[in-house]
């Protein structure tokens, strides 16, 4: 229907709607898109506008630190505001368009990591994540994994006993880091349709109930004016750390087991360049065969990382880990194992023992295990320009985080080694890991999903134990991080949010 300037508006106006989104980022965008055309009457509420605005990005300032065992403190207080955009097409604005399902062990409840397990499995997923690349127009993703047959992207011979397999990663055109016009197309054009109306500059500071029910919402922009918006029903789409702000402003809603916030969950990497004295972090191939399937000569194409199945998990009792392998300069080809290459440790090249193979650079990423004590709170000292308290997040991790990562480092070294295929050097001390480690714009777990009120935010259709018509989308819902780029699996997630909306009459959840 429209795209409105809420500031516009006259002052105090009313927004009525079947559905409110709050939130314009991929989830709010990914619901509008499969309920346009439709019966129902949605409107999205956006913070911000069509452009990343200096005004509408200090609303996401605070503070922030990591905590790791045997580590100094790292403050992060850069990083609320650096790893979000208040903008239509949300953090989608910065992607590069990476894309990969969870693993079937991300979904398995596993007894050696605490609160793991979702109320859905992979494999019941398969359709949603088949309908989210359609919408992301890339290769599905089948969950047998096929072998690929081109000459020049053969897998490595790894011995599939030990557990390690090569996982895919697409790459999506509909990113603005990627292709800025297709994803204008992709954030906007939905809003043509008669039943979709788009309000931007439209900050929800509150969300108000009575008993168990929500009855509006508080709406407010920068300029000064105030705006209410009513719905038969909501989806809160604001992201990982801000879903579980507004619910908190929101005189603790959804918190009556002290669960928002908790079990913040995030993706790091670990690596490390060598020189002349110092080992960097590498692998060097024994075969010399191109390594295109897991290092192509350029950024921004498709190939697969080295992933940990459930088979090593299980063995190994560690959580999912992936190895990304890179050439050291992605212009050339891959360095022969027997040249004096400083940007990663002449004596990983040595490690082959070979002249004929490659050395390639790698990084590693592990699991963030769901820790309560990693999580997102409200900080009310500190407010932004609409008054709304500021968040601080206190990401932590655990013995078992560290001790897994370098237990997966030595079942792949050993995988390599027992194959034939390569050596492994990793040259980092667990008491530099957080240090380090690079922090990704994934904000998972804060509201995580579970069947039982006592143990999750939402229950498996994503709506709030706590309120008859509020529903949460987005990769806060993640019961557990993995370690593919959430959107694709929180686009799926939403596209089943979609059906669920779709096939419940709106009297019946009204009236219940």
């Amino acid at each position: 229907m429209a795209i409105i300037d809420a500031r516009t508006l006259p002052d105090a106006s009313p927004i009525e709607a079947d559905l409110l989104i709050i939130g314009g980022g991929m989830a709010g965008i990914a619901l509008a898109k499969e309920l346009a055309g439709g019966p129902l009457k949605v409107a999205i509420l956006e913070s911000g506008g069509l452009e990343i605005e200096a005004d509408n990005q200090a609303l996401y300032a605070g503070s922030g630190v990591q905590r790791a065992p045997g580590n100094p403190d790292r403050p992060f207080d850069d990083y609320p505001i650096q790893s979000r955009v208040r903008a239509l097409g949300g953090s989608g604005m910065v992607w590069g368009g990476k894309c990969a399902p969870l693993d079937p062990a991300d979904f398995a409840e596993r007894p050696w990591i605490p609160h793991s397990g979702w109320p859905v499995t992979r494999a019941q997923m398969q359709p949603y994540y088949d309908r989210a690349c359609d919408l992301l127009e890339i290769p599905r993703f089948p969950l047998d994994r096929p072998r690929p047959g081109e000459p020049e992207r053969q897998p490595l011979a790894l011995d599939p006993a030990d557990g390690f397999f090569p996982a895919p990663r697409e790459f999506s055109r509909f990113s603005g880091g990627n292709d800025k016009t297709a994803f204008d197309a992709f954030r906007t054009q939905f809003a043509e349709a008669a039943n979709i109306t788009v309000y931007l500059y439209a900050n929800v500071t509150r969300i108000r109930r009575e008993g168990s029910e929500i009855v509006g919402l508080d709406v407010a922009c920068l300029d000064g004016k105030r705006h209410t918006a009513r719905a038969a029903r909501y989806v809160l789409a604001v992201g990982g750390i801000e879903n579980v702000r507004l619910l908190l402003a929101s005189d603790g809603l959804g918190n009556r087991d002290d669960l928002v916030g908790r079990f913040f969950q995030g993706h790091v990497t670990y690596s490390n360049d060598g020189d002349d004295q110092n080992e960097g972090t590498a692998i060097a191939i024994t075969r010399a065969a191109p390594m295109d399937l897991y290092a192509p000569g350029k950024g921004g194409v498709a190939h697969c990382v080295i992933g940990a199945g459930l088979p090593a998990q299980r063995r190994m009792k560690t959580g999912n880990f992936t190895a990304t392998l890179f050439r050291v300069k992605p212009s050339e080809p891959a360095t022969p194992v027997s040249a004096d290459t400083a940007t990663i440790g002449k004596a990983a090249a040595r490690l082959a023992g070979q002249d004929d193979g490659q050395m390639l650079g790698y990084f590693a990423m592990a699991e963030h295990f769901p820790n309560p004590d990693s999580r997102v709170t409200l900080d009310p000292d500190h407010k932004d320009a609409l008054g709304m308290p500021r968040v601080r997040l206190s990401w932590a991790y655990g013995d078992k985080d560290y001790a897994d990562l370098e237990r997966s480092v030595t079942g792949l070294a050993d995988a390599l080694g027992a194959s034939g295929e390569g050596r492994l050097c990793w040259s980092l001390e667990r008491n530099q890991l957080l240090a380090i480690s690079r922090a990704s714009r994934h904000h998972m777990g804060t509201t995580r999903m579970h069947a039982d009120p006592r143990q999750g935010v939402v229950d498996p259709d994503l709506r709030l134990h706590e309120a008859r018509n509020l529903y949460v989308a987005g990769s806060s819902v993640f019961p557990t991080s993995g370690i593919a780029n959430p959107t694709l699996t929180l686009l799926a997630l939403t596209i089943r949010l979609a059906d669920h909306l779709k096939s419940k009459p709106l009297k019946s959840e009204i009236g219940r």
